[in-house]
């Protein structure tokens, strides 16, 4: 795949966000300036990420937003999918496998994985839960992209280390640790306490 900017990423997707609820509203039709109303950036920098992808859209008519989607989808993915494995299904995890916005963006968890009993041999959301000793035969097998921890705290490192044995370069961390991993892998923190926080002591005094 080519190499993405991070900040074009997190445009793209803002737009496809944007689309996805316009489309509910059965709105075919969008310009990019309702866009910039909508997402807060300029109406400007829209038409210039847009017009990366290729020639779409009319002049004064605006974009069609079943196709502006769909290109958007396949300039982030070239026609991939992604496939994401779980591990932790907890509160966090069982509301991660039974979102429903993942195949809407092409992506699909594969598996799940926890230490529980209860849990283990079950479907949630459609996704079979997987003792996670399991971790490295299942994972390689069904090809995982990225992985995601959704545990406590405490065993969020443990969880880690089956992650880069089962071969995973890719991982998302819900658990509100660092983990250490390789250089080769890479690892996206996301810590609800400290995005709320940053997002209150941004606001205006």
């Amino acid at each position: 795949m080519m190499k993405i900017p991070r900040k074009v990423i997190t445009r793209v997707l803002l737009y496809i966000r944007t689309l996805e609820v316009l489309a509910k509203e059965k709105r075919y039709l969008v310009s990019s300036r309702q866009l910039a109303d909508i997402t807060g950036l300029s109406d400007v920098q829209i038409r210039k990420d847009i017009s990366n992808f290729r020639k779409i859209g009319k002049p004064r008519i605006g974009y069609r937003t079943g196709e502006l989607k769909r290109t958007l989808q396949n300039y982030l993915l070239q026609d991939r999918k992604v496939r994401v494995v779980l591990f932790g299904v907890g509160n966090l995890g069982s509301a991660i496998l039974r979102y429903p916005g993942f195949l809407q963006n092409k992506i699909k968890v594969v598996a799940a994985f926890d230490v529980s009993r209860l849990k283990i041999g079950k479907k949630i959301g459609g996704v079979k839960v997987y003792s996670v000793d399991r971790a490295p035969e299942i994972v390689k097998r069904l090809r995982g992209d990225i992985g995601i921890i959704a545990v406590p705290k405490e065993s969020c490192q443990e969880v880690a280390d089956y992650m880069v044995l089962s071969g995973l370069q890719k991982i998302v961390n819900f658990a509100s640790c660092p983990v250490s991993v390789p250089a080769k892998v890479q690892v996206r923190n996301i810590d609800f306490t400290i995005e709320f926080l940053s997002l209150f002591c941004d606001s205006p005094k």
